[in-house]
C-alpha cells in the first residue's frame, strides 16, 4: 500500500511537470485550452505479452534482435543476428547434434499480429553485400524490406521484396568516404522514407556523422546535414514519432529548413502512439 501510494505521488508530480512544462512553450493560456490535459500526459500502460511470438518451426531460435518494424498490414518483421547465437545455442547444427536445440532463425521475419511466422528469409547472396552485423529494418508501404548493419565493414544499405529478392544496395561493405561523400556511407544505423518524395532519410551513422537523403527508387544522393555530430535515429516529425531508437544517443545539428516536414532528433525523444486503440506487444 506505501509503494502504491509513492507511486501515485510520482505520477502527479509527472503529470504536474509535464503541463508545467507545456504552459512554459505554449504560453499561461494552454492550461485554460486543454481541459483534458492531465488524462493526456498520463503515462501509457504496457503489458508484456511472454507467448508472442508463436513457437517458431524447424527448431529455429533468435540471436539478438536489432530491428523492428509494422508494416502497412500491421504485420511484424524483425531483424536479428544468428551469428550473436553461441555453440551451446544451436547445438542442433552440429554433426552429430549435441543438443536438440536449436538451429539458427533465417535473419528477416514477419509475424502477423497475434504472433504466428509469416516467412522468413536473409543472409548473403548473390549481387549484395549482407551486414556482417544486422542493424534496422525498414518495411515501406509498397512492401518493400530495407536493412542496414554496423559492423566496421558495414556501409551498405539493402533493399529486397517482402520474400526476400533482391532490389537495390546503396553504399559498398569495407568502403566508407567520409561524413561528406555523396556515393559511399559510414556504418548506417537506421532509416525513415518520405512516401510522397520518393526520399530514403539515413542515420548515417555509426562512423559517419551526418543525416543522409537518397532517392528511394534509384540510392540516387540528394543531401546530407549534420556532418560532424551524429545520431542513431531517423525522426519523421510530422508523426511525431522517433524510429530506431528509444532515447537519444546524440544530438544532430543541422536546419530543419533543409528537411521540410522532418526534424532532427531532439535532445529527449517523447513516443506518442498514433493510434490509441493499437496495442504495443512485446515478446
Amino acid at each position: 500500500m506505501r509503494r502504491r501510494r509513492t507511486v501515485e505521488r510520482q505520477m502527479g508530480g509527472y503529470r504536474e511537470h509535464a503541463e508545467n512544462f507545456l504552459v512554459h512553450r505554449r504560453g499561461a493560456s494552454a492550461r485554460s485550452r486543454m481541459p483534458g490535459l492531465a488524462r493526456a500526459v498520463d503515462a501509457p500502460k504496457f503489458q508484456v505479452e511472454p507467448f508472442w511470438p508463436n513457437p517458431l518451426p524447424k527448431n529455429w531460435i533468435l540471436g539478438q534482435v536489432a530491428g523492428i518494424a509494422v508494416d502497412k498490414d500491421d504485420h511484424i518483421w524483425i531483424v536479428h543476428r544468428p551469428l550473436t547465437l553461441v555453440d551451446d545455442e544451436k547445438g542442433a547444427m552440429q554433426d552429430p547434434p549435441a543438443t536438440k536445440c536449436c538451429t539458427p532463425a533465417p535473419a528477416v521475419l514477419e509475424f502477423d499480429a497475434e504472433g504466428n511466422l509469416l516467412r522468413g528469409w536473409g543472409g548473403p547472396g548473390e549481387g549484395y553485400d549482407w551486414p556482417k552485423m544486422e542493424h534496422g529494418i525498414l518495411v515501406d508501404m509498397e512492401g518493400n524490406v530495407w536493412l542496414a548493419g554496423n559492423d566496421p565493414n558495414d556501409h551498405q544499405i539493402l533493399k529486397f521484396t517482402p520474400d526476400g529478392k533482391f532490389l537495390q544496395q546503396i553504399g559498398k561493405a569495407g568502403s566508407t568516404g567520409g561524413s561528406n561523400s555523396e556515393t559511399q556511407l559510414g556504418r548506417p544505423a537506421h532509416m525513415q522514407i518520405d512516401e510522397a518524395a520518393h526520399e530514403l532519410y539515413v542515420a548515417d551513422g555509426y562512423l559517419n556523422r551526418r543525416v543522409l537523403v537518397v532517392d528511394s527508387r534509384s540510392g540516387a544522393y540528394k543531401r546530407h546535414w549534420g556532418a560532424g555530430e551524429t545520431e542513431s535515429c531517423a525522426t519523421d516529425g510530422r508523426r511525431a514519432a522517433t524510429s530506431g531508437c528509444a532515447s537519444v544517443d546524440r544530438q544532430v545539428s543541422g536546419s530543419e529548413g533543409n528537411n521540410p516536414g522532418w526534424a532532427a532528433c531532439p535532445e529527449i525523444a517523447v513516443l506518442m502512439p498514433e493510434t490509441p486503440s493499437r496495442k504495443l506487444r512485446a515478446g
